[in-house]
């Protein structure tokens, strides 16, 4: 089996086992024919490899591609999709494996995405930052804040959370019972972890420099 192959074979089975994907579940998220994987992988090296158009409408929906260079020359990349407060919310009201597919329906619907070189679960997602809360730490309105739920990744004390209110979008510090700003805006205050709607915890942060 050559390296394409198998690189491509990599991918699909880790792909698969990561998410508790089959096949068919796969292809259908991804609107395409099952028989273009299943054939792949009952005979990786002699069998049909799926199109280009395949493997990207695949990779769109798992949020990862296949690994074509070595380790040295290409770092691994997750894509999480960028929220908005509302969908959020409902986000958040949903049981783990509703969540899953919430967050796989958003990566192929067209809304934007953010690029991490780092692994995410299945269950991350972006935040665009909406106030000055946590400024003076230099986390800054507009910024771009990948998250992972509190049921993936619990907070420890110092990390920074971000929570979502009427419209708002806030960074704090976690040192429990309460969120702490660091900010320059006086009006940025404490607020107790019981009255904060925390969206999940901050493991990653984009900034745009130019529109």
């Amino acid at each position: 089996m050559d390296d394409t192959r198998r690189a491509i074979l990599r991918w699909m089975t880790g792909v698969m086992e990561a998410q508790g994907w089959s096949a068919g579940a796969w292809a259908r998220l991804a609107e395409v024919t099952p028989t273009n994987i299943t054939r792949f992988l009952r005979d990786p090296a002699r069998g049909s490899v799926p199109s280009a158009e395949t493997l990207g409408r695949l990779a769109r929906v798992a949020g990862s591609e296949p690994r074509f260079l070595d380790d040295a020359a290409y770092q691994a990349v997750a894509r999480v999709p960028l929220l908005s407060v509302e969908q959020v919310r409902n986000f958040l009201e949903l049981g783990r494996r509703a969540g899953e597919a919430f967050i796989a329906a958003a990566l192929t619907s067209g809304a934007r995405g953010i690029a991490v070189d780092r692994p995410a679960s299945r269950r991350a997602f972006a935040l665009t930052i909406a106030s000055s809360s946590l400024n003076a730490a230099g986390v800054l309105p507009d910024d771009c804040v990948v998250l992972e739920p509190l049921d993936v990744l619990a907070p420890q004390a110092g990390d920074v959370v971000v929570t979502v209110g009427d419209g708002t979008v806030c960074g704090y510090r976690f040192f429990p019972p309460h969120l702490l700003p660091v900010s320059t805006d006086p009006g940025c205050r404490p607020t107790p972890i019981e009255r904060a709607n925390v969206a999940g915890v901050a493991v990653h942060i984009t900034r745009c420099l130019r529109a």
